[in-house]
């Protein structure tokens, strides 16, 4: 199974909120998820909003950004934001009521299961994309596309 990490579940894995234990435990080691180029400057963002607000000290904060730093030079597959993994954006802006940044990640998630020839009905039957996201509405779009999901905030039993 590939992975694909939208910003909203991986920035749990910087955070202690809600699905941070979950998101911790099925990011397993060994696996190098795929993610938007998008998604440095949407978790880069969430981090500094926490702190801003109050959510964890200067210390914390540098900290953290540097594990996160660390993590999108190495630990991650970078899918960049142009034509190619945008193809499924227009039609599925014009099906769904999707936000443009939500829009780019199924879209790059949509392009990766395609491009591998992975989800239902492929030979091989069991491969598939994994989306993870916290987003409750995009979590659902996704899943009327075809995508596995996993939300942190609410694992399967």
């Amino acid at each position: 199974m590939m992975i694909y990490l939208d910003a909203s579940a991986l920035v749990k894995r910087y955070s202690d909120e809600s699905g941070a234990e979950e998101m911790a435990r099925r990011f397993a080691p060994g696996v190098k998820p795929f993610t938007s180029s998008l998604t440095l400057a949407e978790v880069h963002a969430a981090l500094a909003r926490k702190f801003r607000e109050g959510g964890m000290d200067r210390s914390q904060f540098e900290n953290i950004k540097a594990s996160f730093s660390q993590d999108w030079a190495s630990s991650f597959s970078v899918l960049e934001v142009d034509t190619t993994t945008m193809s499924a954006l227009p039609d599925l802006v014009s099906r769904f009521p999707l936000k443009a940044s939500d829009a780019v990640h199924l879209s790059a998630a949509i392009w990766l299961r395609d491009h591998f020839g992975l989800g239902p009905g492929v030979a091989g039957g069991d491969q598939s994309v994994e989306f993870f996201v916290a987003d409750k509405a995009l979590a659902s779009v996704a899943a009327q596309c075809g995508l596995v999901i996993f939300n942190p905030e609410s694992p399967r039993a």
